[in-house]
């Protein structure tokens, strides 16, 4: 009897756990996030579309909360926070690809973090799924410099011919992942190189989305 009360008592005042954005502990929901988290998360509904691309999709809108754990995935070795994004994601029913690639990382720059943040969602992705990570079929030919401080022109500047195909995706299906689309720079700079070697089609997506004023 005293084993069913405490079940019943633990469902009215579950126990205070850490919040996956602010790390706080408190009451969470079923994604894991406090209350003050869950306020500031929204979905993105009708996303741009993107150059080169047949097609694109995003998880949540880019805010302050998901800012903190953007940046917890990217720098922070919050690699359980892939699968948190990759649960908002929502691609269209009608869409049909043969493999997920990560937008890649200079090897200098993994070497320096460790870890490709994209090929962390694209590994979440891939087992939610069910399709096949390819991060060799593209490379990144040059460390081009954060896009950060950057308008759109300028990035679209900044990536032009810093990513390079490989010729086995020539006939393939592919979908793109990415952690934020801003201007779409680096995912249609992406999507062109798998067009130019011979991609049957390509779709993108991104765990978050900004949004602009334009």
């Amino acid at each position: 009897m005293n084993g069913l009360f405490e079940a019943f008592l633990s469902l009215l005042y579950p126990e205070n756990v850490a919040c996956c954005i602010c790390g706080e502990e408190a009451c969470v929901n079923e994604e894991g996030l406090c209350a003050s988290c869950a306020a500031g998360i929204r979905r993105c509904t009708l996303p741009p579309a993107l150059r080169f691309a047949d097609g694109f999709a995003a998880g949540l809108i880019y805010s302050e909360e998901t800012a903190i754990a953007v940046h917890r995935l990217k720098y922070g070795n919050a690699r359980y926070l892939a699968p948190f994004f990759i649960s908002f994601l929502e691609l269209p029913a009608d869409w049909s690809f043969d493999a997920i690639i990560p937008v890649p990382l200079h090897k200098r720059r993994l070497r320096k973090r460790g870890y490709n943040q994209s090929a962390l969602l694209a590994e979440a992705l891939s087992e939610r799924i069910g399709v096949p990570v390819c991060e060799e079929l593209i490379r990144r030919t040059r460390n081009t410099k954060t896009q950060t401080s950057l308008n759109a022109r300028r990035r679209a500047q900044n990536l032009r011919g810093a990513f390079a195909a490989s010729p086995e995706a020539k006939g393939m299906r592919l979908l793109l992942i990415d952690d934020v689309r801003t201007t779409g720079a680096t995912l249609s700079e992406c999507a062109r190189a798998l067009r130019e070697a011979g991609a049957a089609a390509g779709y993108a997506c991104a765990a978050c989305e900004r949004e602009r004023s334009d």
